[in-house]
């Protein structure tokens, strides 16, 4: 204890109580009324950025069976001394602050890693990231916590209690077990989050990260050896005595923590672009391995990237690196943008199958190269229109994955009036090209107005094919266009032209006929040609 000449009589009138003297103590530290601001703590943060990226699963994939999977790890910091550890660990009796050399006499099977803030902070951004979705402000809180102000999305996600309970369970999904609490300042919500309570009162100072605020170890010493544990202890005790005897540092902090002064935070900026790798501390040799340990993690990583930014991905790239040489590069491409990682992961998997990779695999890259904005599928009372349409494009994306990208592809029309040059073949399985103006109904032709108006034929003959006149019952036309054959640099004017008609067949099938200029529908002795069917 201090002496009490030293200490001044500011705070020895107001003696600290280890309770709360009544219910509304928190409302002295700001409890929130509002839950303007949600804090998200990740205790595990420097275990979790190992095995999070698939590191642990990928090991105990490559044992062999007999082998059993390492389950006792740990993290080690300066002087080799365990600062994290799993919950086998902790079963096991590691304690932290033992040296590695004492956890290995306890479990000589534990698996260790050098602690790397560079790594914690890169987790801590992806995840940051990723949270875009619920916040226009997010803000890192190194080393462990992410802050977001979630005030103008309370009603868009119907409360702080659901934002808490979605934001945990995308951060799990990320591979990182998080707590979270909401408060009406940052700095309350992250003090309660690292806490892990929900009254201030309650709150250790030793969570407080107090030393990342300009307070020395000792003041802490001398806060501690004064009594003074919690927040509600020291928020009982005269500010300024607290000022004068402490420094404005503890003043200014418990200041935001309160409300009573601003806390401007540094949002963090949204990646234009989705470019990832992740170095292994093995090397893969098997290609299942890559599919169940790395590639999953990054093609999470990818979805929730997409979904922060409203976008789907047309096209990405996958990287694999060995030590030495270069690296294997795996393109896909959908034909409709894609979310969610398990579509990602179907194409990859299918061309994985087609390539040779390195002998070992040291990197794994992924790289978003093209999306487009991301529209929702829109069903009608069945559902069956979207779901067909899924359908065939799933399929489509499947064949060219195992056939090649020109293995299908849909038809467009072109604005040109021979029928060879009338559409094209296109990669997409849109028939519109984007850059296609909307076609006019009044600028029809009326000679074409009739049963299928404006219709070419699904059916083309690369060569049209002669037929008999009198096996033809015309239905329409005729629709004059110019004989490409005999075009000669663009010259229409010199070309010959053909007279086209929509008729029966005796069989009943729908045609596409025409005959050459100067042969007349009633003259059964002229050339005729079948130009294609109607579908």
């Amino acid at each position: 204890m201090l002496h009490s000449s030293t200490t001044p009589r500011s705070i020895k009138r107001k003696t600290p109580s280890t309770q709360p003297s009544n219910h509304n103590s928190d409302s002295s530290l700001g409890q929130a009324s509002n839950d303007n601001w949600l804090a998200l703590y990740f205790p595990a943060l420097a275990l979790e950025v190992f095995q999070s990226q698939g590191l642990q699963q990928t090991q105990a994939l490559t044992q062999t069976p007999t082998q059993t999977p390492t389950q006792v790890q740990v993290v080690i910091e300066e002087q080799r001394r365990v600062s994290h550890m799993n919950a086998s660990a902790n079963a096991a009796g590691i304690l932290p602050g033992c040296t590695l050399a004492t956890a290995h006499s306890i479990s000589p099977d534990l698996t260790y890693f050098q602690r790397d803030a560079n790594r914690e902070q890169a987790g801590l951004m992806d995840l940051a990231q990723a949270l875009y979705r619920y916040s226009s402000m997010v803000s890192l809180e190194p080393p462990d916590c992410i802050v977001l102000e979630i005030k103008g999305s309370l009603k868009l996600w119907g409360g702080a209690q659901m934002i808490s309970r979605d934001a945990l369970a995308l951060c799990a999904d990320m591979g990182y077990h998080g707590v979270a609490r909401h408060a009406d300042t940052p700095q309350a919500a992250i003090a309660l989050a690292r806490a892990q309570t929900h009254h201030l009162f309650n709150v250790p100072l030793h969570v407080l990260e107090l030393l990342n605020q300009g307070f020395s170890q000792r003041n802490l010493e001398r806060l501690s050896n004064m009594g003074i544990y919690t927040l509600g202890q020291l928020t009982q005790l005269p500010l300024a005595g607290l000022g004068k005897r402490f420094g404005q540092c503890l003043t200014r902090y418990l200041g935001r923590l309160q409300g009573q002064l601003p806390d401007p935070r540094q949002g963090i900026r949204p990646t234009e672009q989705f470019c990832r790798q992740q170095h292994l501390l093995k090397p893969i040799r098997n290609k299942d391995v890559l599919l169940r340990g790395p590639m999953p993690y990054l093609a999470k990583q990818l979805e929730h990237w997409l979904i922060a930014h409203q976008q789907g991905c047309i096209a990405l790239s996958w990287r694999f690196a060995p030590f030495k040489g270069e690296a294997i590069k795996l393109p896909i491409r959908f034909g409709k943008g894609k979310q969610r990682h398990q579509d990602m992961l179907k194409l990859s998997a299918l061309k994985l199958d087609n390539i040779e990779l390195p002998p070992e695999v040291l990197t794994v890259g992924l790289d978003m190269t093209s999306s487009q904005p991301w529209l929702g599928n829109n069903q009608d009372l069945f559902g069956s229109t979207a779901s067909a349409t899924l359908a065939v494009s799933e399929l489509v994306d499947e064949l060219r994955a195992r056939l090649g990208q020109r293995a299908c592809y849909s038809i467009r029309t072109q604005s040109q009036h021979s029928p060879e040059h009338a559409w094209q073949g296109v990669t997409s399985l849109s028939a519109k090209s984007a850059n296609e103006p909307p076609s006019d109904p009044a600028a029809t032709d009326h000679r074409s107005a009739g049963l299928l108006r404006g219709k070419r034929p699904l059916w083309l003959f690369h060569q049209p094919q002669a037929i008999v006149r009198d096996n033809l019952l015309l239905l329409q036309g005729p629709e004059r266009l110019a004989d490409p054959m005999t075009e000669t640099g663009g010259n229409t004017a010199a070309a010959e032209h053909r007279d086209y008609y929509i008729a029966r067949h005796t069989q009943g099938t729908l045609c596409w006929v025409y005959t050459h200029q100067g042969t007349m529908p009633t003259d059964t002795h002229g050339r005729w040609f079948l130009h294609g069917y109607f579908g």
